[in-house]
């Protein structure tokens, strides 16, 4: 397998940098390189570092024919927009059984599709990409982690005749999670669970749970076999400029058919009840992007936004309600999405959560996340939070859940983040409900912050 010295060696074999349009990073560059020579691998780095990114370049590096991407649901919109930057063959595998199996794998680069529906569809898969050079990425690999799950075996049967790439930023909780991983890369160091068991639990309760362990310096290496595992500051240095990426997702199929009912027939009511028409543009904008987010208010009845499924998964992927890590800040731009996304966070993960928003106290708000521990998501709308915070000591994950009309709003908000005593790489998300206004309120945000650096001479656009 072909090794790269560099970032500009690998962009000329295979055309990364302009499909991508951005470079690797050397420490990037060097996971591929170490990873290209096995068949099974896993990349623990941490959230930021770029898993997916290297997970690609690793299977065009391999020259793999075929790659089953098997993701969580609300992950597929990503996965498929990042994909076709470098294919046009790319396969959005979901939907009914019927329609799944009218969709033809044949020449198909990469297939795209949630955990449930490879566990659901594995005899086809096993079938038809049997005489070819597969390979299988499972991100979110912390669904493995139950060796029990069909979901763990299916995979493991697979990696028969297939390669395999890892992608989780938090494989364990316990020592004894570490079995899956370490059975999907290297299955040969244990017989069986019971002899990795023997091997590391030292005690078991009267319920036969493990509750003392031993030799986890020897797990650790074990774990680490075949497996790459980087920071922030590793991959980026002390580079603190902001890391920006757009999170795009489905509505359910029900939201949208509403959504797109009341755009079609200007049924959204103003306050004077006066129907909405071309002449209050603006006014519609802000109806419209507050169905995203709040389709139960909009329909009538309780309904659950797939925007709570982007909060859970930032909220995993950053693992913020650690103590240890940083602590989260979510954007919401109007009053309604603020307390339904902070009474979710509250009764999701209790004691965890704090809203700042004109309609409670946000001194009080404020002061619980920069001094409470226990305190690890804040809830806020720019225009209430967006200045005069200096959280950078405690938190880099950002989650932009609305879009902001202002640019100055979004670049306040970014600076509370960005800013001197910033010692980890920050991450801004924008979470984009595909067919829906954000992407037109984000691309009109970008243009006129375009005209802003223009008048006030700033070096960076958003």
């Amino acid at each position: 397998m072909k090794k790269f010295s560099s970032f500009e060696e690998m962009n000329g074999e295979l055309g990364f940098e302009n499909k991508a349009g951005f470079s690797l990073e050397p420490r990037q560059v060097d996971g591929v390189n170490r990873l290209s020579v096995f068949p099974r691998v896993g990349n623990f780095s941490d959230v930021g570092c770029g898993k997916t990114v290297m997970s690609t370049a690793l299977s065009m590096v391999k020259g793999v024919d075929t790659t089953l991407v098997t993701v969580p649901p609300i992950l597929i919109p990503q996965w498929v927009s990042w994909l076709q930057k470098f294919s046009p063959n790319v396969i959005r595998y979901q939907g009914t059984p019927t329609y799944r199996t009218k969709l033809n794998l044949a020449g198909a680069r990469w297939v795209v599709m949630s955990h449930a529906i490879f566990r659901q569809d594995y005899e086809r898969f096993r079938r038809e990409v049997a005489s070819i050079h597969t390979e299988v990425i499972v991100d979110e690999a912390q669904a493995l982690k139950n060796s029990g799950s069909v979901l763990f075996k299916y995979v493991n049967r697979l990696a028969a005749t297939s390669d395999i790439q890892l992608l989780t930023g938090t494989p364990t909780t316990k020592p004894t999670d570490a079995y899956s991983y370490i059975k999907l890369k290297t299955p040969t160091l244990f017989r069986s669970y019971g002899h990795f068991e023997n091997t590391y639990v030292v005690e078991k309760d009267f319920f036969k749970q493990p509750i003392k362990y031993g030799n986890l310096d020897h797990l650790a290496e074990c774990l680490a076999l075949q497996t790459v595992k980087y920071t922030k500051e590793e991959v980026f240095g002390y580079n603190l400029a902001p890391i920006f990426t757009t999170i795009p997702y489905d509505l359910d199929k029900g939201h949208k058919a509403l959504y797109d009912r009341l755009v079609e027939e200007q049924l959204l009511l103003l306050d004077n009840g006066a129907k909405i028409d071309a002449s209050t543009p603006v006014r519609l904008y802000h109806a419209l992007q507050q169905i995203v987010c709040n389709w139960d208010h909009f329909a009538g009845e309780p309904q659950r936004s797939a925007a709570y499924d982007i909060v859970d998964e930032v909220v995993e992927d950053t693992n913020c309600l650690d103590v240890k890590r940083s602590k989260l800040i979510i954007w919401t731009y109007y009053k309604m999405t603020s307390r339904n996304v902070l009474r979710y966070c509250n009764e999701r993960w209790p004691g965890t959560t704090v809203a700042a928003y004109s309609e409670v106290n946000s001194d009080k708000s404020i002061e619980a996340f920069m001094t409470d521990p226990a305190c690890r998501i804040l809830v806020a709308q720019p225009s209430s939070a967006g200045m005069g915070l200096n959280p950078a000591h405690l938190c880099s994950e950002v989650l932009f859940l609305e879009a902001s009309t202002s640019p100055m709003q979004i670049r306040q908000a970014i600076g509370r983040v960005d800013r001197k005593g910033q010692t980890t790489r920050p991450t801004i998300r924008f979470a984009e409900a595909i067919g829906t206004i954000q992407k037109a309120l984000y691309g009109r945000l970008a243009s006129n912050d375009d005209l802003v650096i223009r008048v006030e001479n700033l070096k960076d656009s958003l």
